[in-house]
């Protein structure tokens, strides 16, 4: 049976070697890899911030500040499945450079609209859709080529260290964002494009072969639609990986909602803006200690007790929220929520990546973003609609009920055994494979 056929790949793709790989701080590679990606989130953060500010002021109308955003997610979501074939396919060092080029291009023509005063809206929703596209190929080349620099042994520290950066881009980026616009609108822009010469000028300096091994099935041996689809039949053939993807689904579309809703309670509540706006800054700090002390965390608890708590923590932390009387609770109870998110994607990411074949990786990653991604497109206009019937306080009772129902399903999935084996024995076997 072949990889494409449902058979997981294993620890057992990469040669056993005795010799102790050098740690992550000495692995060129990566460093190159992450500290340009730490540049380019920074840049997209401030430039996330940046769109719906410079449409509100030209503007003034907030149902169109949101276009470029909704651009983005359109192209991303289009294109992630195709993309993952391409990165398996083709080489990703290319597709990262090329990919960092087109982003930096297209964000970089907002500059000169800016300052000579010609912007208009299907310019910018044409740069989000074209950028959202790319991030779509970037996407499936980068956890594609993470697999291929980093030892398996190591890619818990490896994912550790990444949602650790990303979750400082958020915390830190909309903030500088709103500074540079404030100077100057243009600025947030150009930050954000000099940040995409940051990461095409890394991707373009590694040196070790991010490409996959042969492919046990030649994939221009398949119809077109069954090269798209593969990467999402193997995720729902492969019991761990179908159990992460509809965990996380479910839990990244909650949180997106519940965000909407809790600004909505926090308002009712008497919160100024300025206070909800800090209660997310402690949220957000928070979240970014549980991933610099991801990797302690996971160490203390194991990997199964951790999915234990954490799913067991999330209904209770939104009933919290849902009948506090003191506002800075709200964001506390996020923040807690963040601080454990932080270990739990550790833990089933970089068993996903274990897991996976070299050669579906990207496919693997794309398939499994699309399915999240989707839900949080569409949970936050549903959640508002719903808020608005029944209130937020009850809208957010709710969501504790849908943590708890995902908590109960998801601790009593076959794929809770890997954690557990794998704890104890170190690799995933054949037998964790779908049959």
């Amino acid at each position: 049976m072949t990889a494409v056929e449902g058979q997981a790949g294993t620890a057992s793709d990469q040669p056993a070697s005795t010799v102790q790989p050098p740690p992550l701080r000495r692995n060129r590679d990566f460093n190159l890899l992450w500290s340009g990606q730490a540049l380019s989130d920074m840049g997209t953060q401030m430039s996330t911030i940046a769109y719906p500010l410079l449409i509100l002021m030209i503007t003034g109308s907030a149902a169109k500040a949101g276009i470029v955003g909704s651009a983005t997610i359109a192209g991303t979501l289009v294109f992630l499945l195709p993309a993952g074939v391409a990165a398996d396919r083709w080489p990703r060092k290319k597709i990262l450079v090329a990919t960092s080029v087109v982003q930096l291009i297209v964000g970089a023509s907002v500059v000169p609209a800016i300052v000579t005063q010609h912007v208009y809206l299907v310019h910018l929703a044409a740069v989000g859709f074209i950028q959202g596209t790319a991030l779509a190929f970037y996407t499936g080349a980068s956890r594609g080529a993470l697999r291929r620099i980093v030892p398996l042994e190591q890619l818990p520290d490896a994912f550790a260290r990444t949602q650790a950066r990303d979750r400082a881009a958020v915390m830190l980026g909309p903030p500088a964002g709103s500074a540079l616009f404030g100077v100057a609108p243009y600025l947030p822009f150009a930050a954000d494009s000099l940040s995409f010469g940051a990461i095409t000028l890394a991707a373009s300096l590694l040196r070790k072969s991010l490409d996959p091994e042969q492919q046990p099935v030649p994939a221009e041996q398949l119809p077109l639609w069954q090269r798209v689809m593969t990467g999402l039949r193997y995720v729902f053939a492969t019991p761990y990986l179908r159990m992460v993807t509809v965990w996380a689904t479910v839990v990244n579309g909650v949180i997106a909602g519940v965000r909407l809703t809790s600004i909505v309670l926090a308002e009712h509540m008497g919160a100024p803006p300025a206070q909800i706006g800090l209660l997310f800054s402690i949220s957000a700090a928070i979240g970014l200690v549980g991933a610099i002390f991801a990797k302690r965390i996971i160490a203390y608890l194991g990997e199964r007790l951790l999915v234990q708590l954490v799913s067991w923590t999330f209904p209770v932390c939104a009933a919290v929220m849902a009948v506090t009387p003191w506002v800075w609770l709200i964001g506390i109870m996020a923040g807690l929520t963040g601080f454990l998110l932080m270990p739990i994607n550790v833990v089933l990411m970089s068993r996903a990546a274990q897991l996976a074949p070299d050669h579906l990786q990207a496919q693997m990653s794309n398939a499994m973003q699309l399915c999240w991604t989707s839900l949080m497109a569409v949970s936050p206009a549903l959640f508002g609609f719903i808020t608005d019937q029944i209130g937020p306080r009850a809208m957010i009772l709710i969501t504790a009920g849908v943590y708890l129902l995902i908590a109960i399903w998801t601790l009593t999935r076959r794929g809770m055994e890997l954690l557990e084996r794998r704890a104890r024995a170190g690799a995933p076997r054949e037998s964790d494979s779908p049959a």
